[in-house]
Formats: C-alpha cells, structure tokens, sequence
C-alpha cells in the first residue's frame, strides 16, 4: 500500500509560536511596532487603558486589504518579508502577529488601504478549547465597509493599522507603561537619526480619560555621552574596518584596517564611563547608566533581546574582570551599541524573541571582532590615562612614546591607513614645560610658543587666585546665614529635646479625635430640633477639632511660613505635599496635577480640614483608590474613589447637615467641606460613576465673580 500522507495542525500550535515563544509584555510590544516600521509608517501611537481594559496600537502604514490579511496575515508563519531581498525588515518569521496573544486574548484588527477598509476579530481562547481540533478550522470574523461594527476602533489616517487587543493578561500600572516607553527608547537604534517615525505612548486608568501619561519616545543619549567620554568606534563595510579611539573629542589614533572577518556591514560604538561621566549621565538622563543598559545589539536598526540589559554580560566581562580587576573593564562599565545590517539573515533569532542570536559562526566572529578590536584596545588607553581621571596631554614626555605603545597591538593587522594624536609640547604639566626650555632639541620656535603658553598660565592662576578669595567670601557669608537658619530652625523643633515634640503632635491628635468623639456622641442623643437649634455652635466645635488635626499635619510638614489666616498658595504643589501626610497608607492614591500652576487665596487649615474630611469619608466607607485628579483647564479638581453606591437620593443631600449614610455617622464631615468651598468661593458637588465610583468635583470660582473678576485685571 501506498499512499501520500500530510501533517496536521492542532490549534495547540497558536500557544508555541505565540505565549510559549513571546513570554515578554514588553518584547510582545516590540514585535507589534515592528510591524508597523515595516509597512512604512511614519506616526505610531499606542494607548494603554488600564480602566477599560485594553491596549490599542495605531500606525498610519499601508494598511491591509482582504487578500493581505487573508492570504498573508492569516497564513501562519508566512512573511512575505523574506521574499524582499533588497529591503531589512526589522520581522522576518511572520510570527510577530501572535503578540497580539501574549498581550490579551481578544482582538480587533481595524486595517485602511487607499480602497478597502476591513476587520478582523479574532478571539485566541477558542483555540484553547480543544487542542484535537485542526487550527485552520476555527472561524475568523471578518467584515469589510459598511458591515464592519467596531466603528469606534478606527485608524490615525487613511491608510493604515489598529490593533485594539483587550481582555489583558496583565494589570498594566502607569509604572509598568514608563518601562514600555522606557524600552522603546532603547528599541531604534537611537545613533540612526530616523525623524520620519514618530512613536507616542499614553496611559489612563480613571473613567475620566484624562491621561497619566502622554509621552513621545525620544533618545537623546548619543548627545549626553559624546562631549565628555572615552570611546571606540568601529565600522566594517566591505573590504575595510574603520576604527577609531576618541578621548573628549581628541581622536587619539584613526585607523583603516583590511577586513579580515567574515562580518560584511556592521557598526560598534562602545564608551567607558569613569565616575565623572557617570554622574553626567545620572543628572542629564534622570537614571544611573547601569540602570539603563550596557552593550546593546541592534540587526538591521532594530533592538534584539536581551543584549544591553543591565544584568545580561553579553560577552562574559564580568567573569574576565575578576581574572584581572585592575586591567580589565566589566560591562557595567560600559555603555554601547553595536548594529548589524543583515539582509542575508546569517544573524538568526532565537524564535524566543528574549534569547538573542542563534549561536553560529557569525556570531562567533562577530565576539571575536569586538575583543580584538574593541575591549582590549580601551581597557589599555583606560589604564594609561588611569580609568579616564586623566588627560592625554598630561602624560609625561617620559611616556612619549605611549600611543606607540597603544598601536602595536595592531601590527598584525594589514593597516591601509593611520592617523595619530600628536601631544603638543606646550601641553605638558608647567613642571615639565620649564624643564622643556632646557632641551638641546627644542627649538627657538617651540621655546617662544612655550614661553608665551607660560604666560598665560601665570596669568590665569593669578585671575583664578582673585576669584577663589572673592568667592570664599561669598561662600563664609552664606555659611553664616545658614548658620542663623538652622540655629531657628532648631529651636522651632526643639532639636534637643525631640520628646517634647512627639508629645505635642499627640495631644493634638489626641484632643482632636476626643471633641469630634463628643460632638457625635452629643448628636446621637440630641432630638432634630435640637439640632437645628445647635447647629451653628455644633459645627464650630467639628471645625476647630477638625482644623487641631490640620494644623498637627503643618507643623509635620515643617512649612512654618504659613501661620497666616489667608495665605496665596500654588494649589499643585501644596496638596500634594500635604496628600502624602494626610492619606492612609491601606488607600492607594494615584495624583494626574496635568501641567501649569493653580494659585488661590485660602486659609491653609480650613483647606487642610476639606481634604481630611473628603479623605475621612472614603476611608470610613472602606476605600481601596483614591484618584486626585486636575482638570485639564486648571479650573478646579476632582476626588474619586471607589466607595459607591450612594444610598441617599438625591446625592446631593449628602452634603446636608445631620445627613448621613453610616448608621452612626454624624452628618457633619461633607458639611463642613461644602461649608468651607462655600467661604473659599467654590463649588462642591458629587456624582455617581460607573464601576462602583464616587467623584466630588471641586469647581473654583463659582461663587465669587469679585475674585474672578480681579484675576481677569491682572490677566
């Protein structure tokens, strides 16, 4: 018998190629931009919504028509990318789709070409309902013009690609999104100026939509490092190696080499970092180096993991730098990129997209090139400038003959061409000029230019001599201030008896819990009529305990110069410095101030006791968030959590006095915040949201046109 047979597919095989493979959020994210590079798209855009629950991203690409997506995008570990032999790509296994997948198991594919507008949607749980069914069986939806129902989900432009991917398999905090746009920043080779692509990234997670983040991906690190580095470059195309060795913008020696590898198109340039350009970097870049990376890798312009991230050594430095600690440099030392342009594809991925490259003799040579060429040569100017504290025109006559020195390990090499810095005479330490004025092999030339660099030495020191006296000075008088401040300083807090103060902020806590404990004891036994009659003397007493506790937070805050009854303060600032004294710390708290400044005439403890109480009120109610948010027009701010429903109708009655929905509760606290909006002239009001929220909307200015009317003359 014979007979010809086929493999079958089970639908098992969406999970090895897709989760199994793509085990990263992060790199699934990377697979998916790549995609959209790769259709030409100038604009990317993607949103996280972590209230939602989706992610969506956008490009303005060529967009896919119903023989695209049908006969390409659908077919399996099909890319018509290898077919392209005279363009990179930065995909080539056509399996970067299945990211969608590791992101979450729903998705909304909306594509535009210049004629057709289709959609796909594609629910990836059915493929793991029965692993004995065959994957092309499962049905995928598909709709085109005006059959299509996700008319929300839309593309940037005309032509082009959304992918709206939800049911997240991840809970996407605003920390997890700085790192996606932390790792985009790493994702483009940032020493290929690309300013055609524009890639931005956002992220809500409030019902609102007001954005916690709205950030375009931008990479400045090539300016931050140049000016003040040591570092190689090294660039192979063809017949011939380029390398070169830069200290501060001098270039100690250029050299042209015949290429002797089998590597045909590549670029590396790798810096030492000493403490001086450390610090450089933590001051421009907001994060120490280490934190940000060591030795990237880049194909074709594109990052590949895990190459460059801070605990991955791609070419075991660290082990080398515990064989010799004093003559060699480890990678977290180091700070680099090294790219590849491949349109061979002798450079071949891991289908793990965070394993790197497939071990071969490329990459073999590829290690070879970088120690030859790379490592060793800077792990020996480094020690000859002593790790880089040193300048090259310093080194003594004596050592004249050390970037000799430095290029002998290159005689074994065929140099095609050399260029060398030439230390000038006059550069010498002043010690060493003087002695030069001396040698029979100086010539009258030489000794003029000397003397007269000398001179301008003396003259600089004598300059510099007058500075530091005036500057001394300046800095004993400031001193003195200083002095004088921490002297009152010390006394305000009695430094030397701390006791003291603990005592104090205890008693104040202490008598203002006890009054409002009296105030609702005495409420419970009073009839409403008594109430009414006591209200004004009722009230006095819940603010001035109320105002007690605020006052306890001021002096914690130590912000001594606003005693004051009124006091102009930038709202912005203050509540969030006074948010992180006074919110519990069993309450997440997520603050969106937005841009700009907020100023507003208040007296800071009656302020203190509307957030308390607005804090009070969510925490007794068993809050789990609390979301401060400003308005995008900086005309008021919102309170939301999560403590609904509101069981008195209508809502608004919750801000009557003797109103309360706590079976014990007084019915004074958002009273006395309507109150105190009243006397600042805002406005106070609450509404019900979906997902079980409350939000109070603090409005300014809508009872006191006066003040509005005084800040539009000012204007």
């Amino acid at each position: 018998m014979e007979e010809i047979l086929h493999f079958k597919v089970s639908t098992g095989l969406k999970d090895i190629i897709g989760r199994e493979l793509i085990t990263n959020e992060l790199v699934a994210i990377f697979e998916l931009v790549k995609n959209s590079y790769d259709a030409d798209a100038k604009n990317i855009e993607i949103l996280i919504d972590n209230f939602n629950n989706f992610i969506e991203i956008k490009d303005d690409g060529h967009g896919m028509g119903y023989d695209d997506l049908k006969n390409k995008w659908l077919f399996v570990a099909y890319s018509e990318k290898k077919e392209q032999t005279n363009t990179t790509y930065a995909g080539s296994k056509g399996i970067g789709r299945f990211s969608c997948d590791r992101l979450g198991s729903q998705l909304i594919l909306r594509s535009k070409t210049n004629d057709q507008d289709s959609e796909l949607i594609i629910n990836w749980g059915k493929f793991e309902e029965n692993t004995l069914k065959k994957f092309e069986e499962l049905d995928i939806k598909y709709s085109s013009g005006e059959n299509i129902s996700n008319l929300s989900v839309d593309t940037i432009s005309k032509c082009g690609t959304t992918l709206r991917i939800s049911n997240l398999r991840d809970n996407w905090s605003v920390e997890r999104a700085k790192k996606v746009i932390s790792a985009l920043q790493r994702l483009v080779n940032p020493f290929v100026k690309d300013n055609d692509i524009n890639i931005n990234v956002k992220y809500t997670d409030s019902s609102s939509g007001i954005m916690e983040l709205n950030e375009r991906v931008y990479n400045n690190v090539s300016n931050v490092l140049d000016t003040k580095t040591i570092y190689m470059e090294c660039r192979i195309k063809g017949n011939s190696i380029n390398l070169s060795l830069v200290d501060k913008k001098k270039v100690i020696y250029d050299l042209v080499l015949e290429n002797y590898s089998m590597i045909d198109n590549a670029f590396f340039k790798i810096y030492y970092l000493n403490s001086s350009a450390k610090n450089n970097f933590k001051r421009i870049m907001k994060q120490r180096a280490i934190e940000y990376g060591s030795i990237f890798l880049y194909k074709n312009n594109f990052r590949i993991f895990p190459y460059g991230e801070p605990d991955f050594d791609s070419f075991g430095l660290n082990l080398r730098k515990g064989q010799g600690y004093n003559r060699y440099l480890a990678h977290r030392e180091l700070l680099g990129w090294i790219n590849i342009i491949d349109k061979e594809d002798h450079f071949k991925e891991v289908s793990s997209r965070d394993r790197g490259f497939i071990a071969n003799d490329y990459t073999i040579s590829l290690e070879k090139i970088y120690m030859e060429l790379i490592q060793r040569p800077l792990e020996s100017y480094v020690q000859l400038v002593k790790f880089g504290d040193s300048e090259i025109d310093d080194i003594s006559d004596s050592d004249g003959e050390s970037i000799d020195k430095l290029l002998r390990r290159f005689k074994k090499f065929n140099i095609l061409n050399e260029k060398r810095y030439e230390i000038p005479k006059n550069a010498q330490p002043i010690e060493k000029r003087f002695d030069l004025l001396d040698y029979e092999n100086i010539t009258t030339t030489e000794k003029k230019e000397i003397q007269k660099d000398l001179k301008k030495v003396m003259t600089a020191t004598r300059k510099e001599n007058v500075a530091v006296k005036k500057e001394k000075k300046k800095i004993e008088k400031k001193v003195h201030q200083l002095q004088n401040q921490v002297e009152i300083t010390e006394r305000i807090l009695e430094k030397e008896n701390p006791e003291k103060q603990k005592v104090l902020f205890h008693e104040l806590g202490k008598v203002s819990k006890e009054l409002n404990d009296v105030v609702d004891i005495v409420v419970d036994m009073m009839t409403t009529a008594e109430i009414e009659k006591f209200n004004e003397y009722l009230v006095s007493v819940r603010k001035s305990a109320d105002k007690l506790d605020s006052i306890k937070k001021q002096i914690l805050r130590l912000n001594f110069e606003t005693f004051s009854k009124l006091a102009n303060i930038e709202l912005k600032s203050y509540l969030l410095s006074y948010l992180k004294y006074a919110a519990s710390k069993k309450i997440k708290l997520n603050t969106n101030f937005g841009d700009g400044r907020v100023v507003k005439e208040i007296n800071i403890y009656d302020f203190g006791v509307l957030i308390d109480n607005l804090i009070l009120n969510a925490a007794e109610r068993d809050a789990t968030t609390i979301d401060v948010s400003f308005k995008q027009d900086n005309t008021g701010f919102t309170f939301t959590s999560d403590t609904g429903p509101i069981d008195i109708k209508p809502v608004e009655n919750i801000f009557k006095l003797g109103v309360s929905s706590k079976d014990d509760g007084s019915g004074m606290g958002l009273y006395l915040c309507s109150e105190i909006c009243k006397e600042f002239g805002w406005l106070l009001s609450v509404d019900e949201l979906l997902g079980n929220l409350v939000r109070f909307n603090i409005d300014f200015g809508e009872y006191n046109e006066r003040e509005n009317q005084h800040f539009v003359a000012r204007g």
